[in-house]
């Protein structure tokens, strides 16, 4: 008996969602006072973070509408995840992995919306 989908599924996403990015984060040496704990618990939505500081120019209100749209890209996503698992006729209500994936991707999602306002302490890049 081989490894489950569960298992799977489970290693496949905290290899894409969260090692991937943090072993980037760690090779750039990116140490970001304003989201030092943020950056490590949700690696994946800091690395989104510094392409919307990027896109927009440094706008707060650019990067909030970013942030938001992240938000509903990835339950959208979350849904398709679902959709993927109920085609090969799995039952969700048995994987939970699933379901802390996608309230992890909506927690990390929701987790940057409150940054600190550039000030004598915080200086935006």
């Amino acid at each position: 008996m081989g490894i489950s989908i569960n298992v799977t599924f489970l290693l496949a996403s905290l290899i894409v969602f969260w090692i991937i990015p943090a072993i980037g984060i760690a090779k750039k040496h990116l140490v970001d006072e304003r989201f030092f704990i943020r950056q490590w618990l949700f690696p994946m939505q800091y690395w989104l973070q510094l392409l919307f500081e990027r896109i927009s120019g440094n706008r707060r209100i650019v990067v909030r509408i970013l942030q938001i749209m992240s938000l509903f890209i990835t339950y959208f996503c979350g849904l398709l995840m679902l959709l993927v698992f109920s085609a090969f006729d799995i039952n969700t209500a048995k994987h939970f992995s699933v379901f802390i994936l996608f309230e992890y991707l909506l927690v990390s999602s929701i987790a940057y919306w409150f940054q600190p306002k550039a000030g004598k302490i915080y200086k935006t890049k």
